[in-house]
């Protein structure tokens, strides 16, 4: 069943190529936007040091460092762009997936009209399932220290090292799970909202949670397959990436080239993520509905005989 979700949730996607475009167009213009400030600092920069030529290529860490200490005030921009970035990039997704759960819930060809709407009629709705969902986020996040206790009670206090450093990968992979896993109360919380037009998120996040876990190994394994299926994409594209890693027109149109290809495969892959969440919930739904009302129609009969 998993599998046959990923590829209708894929087909309704590919169906809709307008939507990949919105998502990687609106990501591109907020990338775009976010540079705007670097681009004078840099230009300057390179003008006046050689290490302008590693501009091409991977992030080098001594060009960061001198970049820093020509530019004093370049590190409280630097610092409040690492903690303001990621949230207004979260809340930028946030307010498009409303948008694409409008579209792929409706399975209508996409429209601006559609698209937009949704996503503003949406937004407040999904910021205040995140905020419902916080208690589940910090449990979740809370499994990790088992990992730490059981070091503890098992070896002490200073543990080999080698115990460290299992434990260290143990404890990632468990902040990596409870990710994974809040964002299956987050997304199939959304789809409750979207379907049955909630208006309190409460009960959707209620919902999201009952549905996520009442079905953990088919919602679990279907965002594990396409997360897998990115990481093993960006274990592909990073060594690529910097290899083209020269100061000439042609490699770096390449390397730009490159990397849009690669943007517009994770739009598509958040895309077909939602579009598969979706066909999941239908269908177990549907199933629900098909087994319960039966059940229910068994007294009558009883009675009737």
């Amino acid at each position: 069943m998993v599998f046959s979700n990923i590829k209708n949730g894929f087909t309704q996607v590919w169906k809709n190529k307008r939507l990949i475009i919105v998502f990687y167009l609106a990501n591109l213009l907020f990338g775009l936007v976010l540079m705007l400030p670097f681009r004078a600092v840099l230009d300057n920069f390179s003008g006046k040091t050689l290490m302008g030529a590693k501009l091409a290529g991977r992030l080098d860490m001594d060009f960061l460092f001198d970049l820093l200490t020509h530019n004093q005030n370049m590190v409280s921009i630097f610092t409040g762009m690492v903690l303001v970035v990621p949230a207004v990039y979260w809340l930028f997704s946030l307010f498009l997936s409303g948008g694409a759960f409008s579209v792929l819930v409706k399975g209508e060809k996409y429209s601006a009209a559609m698209f937009w709407n949704g996503a503003a009629t949406y937004f407040g709705r999904f910021f205040r399932i995140f905020l419902w969902s916080l208690p589940v986020l910090g449990i979740l996040f809370c499994v990790q220290f088992i990992e730490t206790g059981l070091e503890r009670l098992i070896f002490g206090k200073v543990p080999y090292q080698n115990i460290s450093y299992w434990g260290g990968w143990v404890k990632f992979s468990l902040r990596t799970l409870s990710i994974l896993l809040f964002g299956l109360v987050l997304d199939y919380a959304r789809i409750h909202a979207v379907l049955t037009d909630e208006k309190r998120m409460r009960v959707s996040v209620w919902q999201g949670i009952k549905f996520a876990f009442g079905n953990i190994g088919r919602t679990f394994g279907l965002t594990f397959i396409l997360f897998l299926a990115g990481a093993v994409v960006l274990v592909i594209y990073n060594p690529i990436s910097n290899a083209l890693a020269a100061p000439n027109v042609l490699v770096v149109i390449a390397l730009f080239l490159l990397q849009q290809t690669y943007m517009m495969f994770r739009m598509t892959l958040r895309l077909t993520l939602f579009a598969s969440q979706l066909n999941l919930y239908n269908k177990l739904s549907t199933e629900s509905e098909e087994v319960t009302v039966p059940a229910a129609a068994e007294p009558g009969l009883a009675g009737t005989v």
